[in-house]
């Protein structure tokens, strides 16, 4: 097999790793904190109406959930081209009005176009800005954001106004691309959203859940209204998975483990419909001669029943040489903060894009460099195995390591380095350990 040159599948990791490796050891571990994405330009308007995003993105069912009736007053913010203020129009009418919110005048031009072309009326393009979608106060039904959020540069003042844009019985209709599972790994990474941060950032704001629906392919939908607003129904409770099995709120009746997941069987204890989240980076300790393992990504699980609900979570190994649990071995849930060195390791890689064929081995490495202080050998030969570049795979995962916080000079792999320094292919890489020499 051809071993994967790491520097053909993703330079601008390689970029960011000479950025941020050098002198990482000097700063604290990362904030956990998101960081917007870049608003899509105008000039991507034509990827909005690929024929394809009928299938993708399901709209005639999302808007089925939203259950429009004529005279709504809707907020698509983020219209872009148009794409779904195009096809809310028609249910609202003919009282009914759509405010096509973004923040290019451009983007509004082309819209105005669209809607011009096919007839339609109620529609009110308004130019926004970062901190106000523009949207009369107290006048809105529903809000639709469709993978638009992870944008907002100022997200907290936008929330505040947009929540004072609601009427008492308003909602909002969020679509965001998944982190947890894989399902939208086309995407970049930070246009991606766990349910464990929209509902953070969201609760945070006044908002609670009332819904969360997944069958789009790719894409949460969440339903969210203001807190203490007219609730028609109840809404889904939000528990992090530790306090909820702490304080009696779920059962975990099997825990058992495998070699890229931990399997969970859970059943609520309550007649409430909840979701459990946990951060990436929780930890799966394996009492007993089994290796530990340690959650790869956010995680959610909706319990809406009494039945038990099979939870299969992506995680790595901790231990280079402990075989991973197996199907009759059980493992107990800590914190992500047990570990905090790779709770931020873990966090670090889930804001990455690393090409999927060599992501696992590149995340193993630098686990087992911080857990365990593997060298060169063990490292090497594991890359060797999975048909990776050695030399580069060691070098990367040692800038990984070193650009949480960890001075990779004082790991047993910088006193081995002369057995894979020399034979660094990538100049990116080259630069790194020779910038780490030199300081």
């Amino acid at each position: 097999m051809t071993k994967f040159a790491l520097h053909r599948f993703f330079p601008a990791l390689l970029a960011w790793a000479v950025a941020t490796a050098v002198g990482a050891q000097e700063r604290p571990a990362p904030i956990r904190a998101r960081a917007p994405a870049a608003v899509m330009s105008f000039r991507g308007a034509d990827w909005l109406e690929r024929p394809q995003r009928v299938e993708e993105e399901r709209p005639a069912e999302v808007l089925r959930v939203m259950a429009l009736e004529p005279g709504n007053v809707v907020a698509d913010v983020g219209a872009g081209s148009g794409y779904f203020t195009r096809r809310i129009a028609p249910l609202v009418a003919p009282n009914g009005t759509v405010y096509a919110v973004d923040v290019q005048e451009e983007m509004l031009e082309i819209l105005a176009e669209n809607v011009r072309e096919e007839g339609l009326t109620g529609i009110v393009p308004v130019l926004g800005t970062d901190v106000d979608p523009g949207l009369p106060e107290g006048g809105v039904d529903w809000i639709l954001l469709v993978d638009v959020y992870h944008e907002l540069s100022q997200p907290v003042p936008m929330l505040e106004a947009m929540r004072r844009s609601l009427k008492p019985t308003g909602r909002v209709a969020l679509i965001e691309y998944r982190v947890e599972d894989g399902s939208a790994q086309s995407i970049r990474s930070e246009h991606r959203m766990s349910v464990l941060q929209v509902l953070m950032e969201w609760e945070a704001a006044g908002f609670e859940l009332e819904e969360l629906h997944e069958f789009l392919p790719r894409q949460h939908l969440f339903v969210l209204r203001a807190t203490g607003g007219a609730a028609p129904q109840p809404g889904v409770r939000h528990y992090d998975l530790l306090e909820a099995i702490e304080n009696g709120v779920v059962e975990v009746s099997t825990a058992t483990g495998g070699a890229e997941s931990v399997a969970l069987t859970l059943r609520r204890t309550r007649p409430e419909d909840l979701v459990l989240t946990f951060p990436v980076g929780t930890y799966f300790e394996a009492p007993g001669a089994p290796g530990d393992m340690i959650a790869r990504r956010d995680g959610w699980l909706l319990l809406l029943s009494d039945d038990a609900r099979p939870w299969s979570i992506p995680a790595r190994r901790v231990n280079h040489s402990a075989p991973p649990p197996g199907v009759r071995d059980p493992v107990v849930v800590r914190s992500a903060d047990a570990r905090p060195q790779l709770r931020d390791l873990t966090w670090l890689f889930q804001g990455l894009d690393i090409f999927p064929a060599i992501a696992p081995t590149i995340e193993e490495l630098s686990i087992w460099i911080v857990a365990e202080d593997l060298g060169w050998e063990d490292l090497s030969a594991h890359a060797t195995a999975n048909s990776v570049h050695a030399a580069n795979a060691v070098a990367l995962a040692s800038a990984h390591v070193n650009a949480i916080g960890v001075d990779i000079r004082q790991k047993r792999i910088w006193a081995e380095r002369s057995n894979f320094v020399p034979n660094i292919t990538d100049q990116g890489l080259q630069r790194i350990f020779a910038d780490l020499e030199r300081n």
